[in-house]
């Protein structure tokens, strides 16, 4: 009996929300962007019969415009945002997806189509899931280095986990051998010794069919900037972040450019023709 009357005061309080909701004002702080965030949410939820309900979600992309307050503002309004939905919709008593993805993208400045008025969006996406194929091999990436000094210019693999890191073979704090399979040299030039001995690394996931990246708690960050937004990696995160072709990884203050599937790397670049017309101009002498 208990237990019902909470769950009728919760739905009540949940009513009295919608009921009231009205729009952000240009000066709202952080925290009232996520609670209009998390209201947008829960208006998706869905009845599913027998006073039960359903979230037919499995991702989230929240863009949020900046505002008078500074971005490490935003990021801690927002910190936890997948816990607090899930308490949302267990407040709806609502079953949440067993896989979850929330991320956030704080803008610089808001996209064209944006009114003025317009703090933040939500992008519903309804699967995990890339296009099919086999379930447990990963999907080929190709790792192009961009900024920065590595041995080669560019990698192709099809691994379950590709670490990032300054020298090939690094010792762990543990006291375990770490391989980098993405190695930076071991240089001084403004950008490559930003790059952490055991920076980061992608690691693919065969659930979803997905290559996500990880920061292994290096000293100076790890982000990924997609269509000029800036995504931040929380160090030591154990859900990492998604990273989609055409993605620009930065590491310290090196940066990679990702490509997944296609064709594979080339880090020959214009050397083999050289070669080629070299040995063409000898055969004819």
């Amino acid at each position: 009996m208990r237990t019902r009357l909470v769950r009728i005061g919760r739905d009540v309080q949940s009513r009295i929300r919608r009921l009231f909701d009205s729009p952000l004002e240009p000066d709202a702080t952080p925290l009232d962007i996520c609670q209009a965030v998390l209201d947008d949410i829960e208006r998706r939820v869905q009845p599913s019969g027998r006073g039960c309900r359903l979230f037919p979600y499995a991702r989230l992309v929240v863009r949020v415009r900046s505002t008078a307050a500074d971005r490490a503002a935003v990021e801690a309004a927002f910190a936890g945002l997948e816990g607090r939905i899930r308490e949302r919709l267990a407040e709806l008593r609502c079953e949440p997806p067993k896989m979850l993805d929330a991320r956030v993208v704080v803008l610089r400045k808001a996209p064209a189509d944006w009114p003025p008025d317009r703090l933040f969006s939500v992008e519903y996406q309804q699967s995990h899931a890339l296009p099919a194929g086999d379930s447990t091999s990963p999907s080929a990436v190709h790792i192009t280095i961009v900024k920065g000094a590595a041995s080669r210019r560019a990698y192709s693999f099809a691994d379950r986990m590709i670490a990032i890191g300054r020298t090939a073979a690094v010792t762990g704090g543990d006291g375990r051998m770490r391989r980098n399979r993405v190695a930076f040299l071991d240089t001084v030039d403004g950008v490559t010794e930003t790059v952490g001995r055991a920076h980061a690394h992608l690691e693919f996931d065969p659930r979803s069919r997905e290559y996500r990246l990880f920061d292994d708690g290096s000293s100076n960050g790890t982000a990924i900037v997609r269509q000029g937004e800036s995504i931040r990696v929380p160090p030591r995160d154990p859900r990492g972040v998604r990273v989609c072709s055409g993605d620009e990884v930065q590491v310290g203050r090196a940066v990679l450019r990702i490509v997944i599937g296609g064709q594979q790397a080339d880090d020959r670049v214009s050397k083999p023709k050289e070669q080629t017309q070299n040995g063409r101009r000898a055969a004819l002498r």
